[in-house]
């Protein structure tokens, strides 16, 4: 039996974060969603996920933290990270994404094909992250 890779969606606006859910998951993926980036920590050392899809701008922990504590602390180099941002005219997309070790930022509003098709190209032939 196939496991569905599991994906990690961390957002804090809950409309987008359950549009994400739903179209991910009828995209044949296990989605977990958290609304902030602690939360989003504490599920990572919890489960393990093939893809953590995130949001840059959250009150609290942001996008760019997250990542990079997934990086340092949590020591998930390999962890694919897609990143969701609104500030596409204001970062520096290949900075950004060597900074924070991304696998790819798409920019709001986006399309969920374009977000499917995105996971499906990260997650395939990924090993699942183990807990720590």
């Amino acid at each position: 039996m196939n496991v569905p890779p599991r994906i990690l969606v961390v957002e804090d606006n809950t409309v987008l974060a359950e549009v994400l859910r739903l179209n991910l998951h009828r995209a044949g993926f296990e989605v977990t969603v958290a609304s902030n980036g602690a939360l989003a920590l504490k599920r990572l050392q919890e489960h393990g996920f093939e893809l953590l899809i995130t949001d840059f701008q959250m009150p609290g922990i942001d996008g760019g933290e997250l990542c990079q504590r997934v990086r340092r602390e949590l020591h998930m180099q390999e962890l694919p990270i897609l990143m969701c941002t609104a500030k596409g005219l204001e970062i520096q997309v290949d900075q950004l994404k060597s900074e924070l070790g991304l696998s790819r930022i798409v920019f709001k509003p986006f399309s969920m094909r374009d977000i499917v098709r995105s996971a499906r190209e990260l997650t395939a032939a990924q090993p699942i992250v183990a807990q720590i």
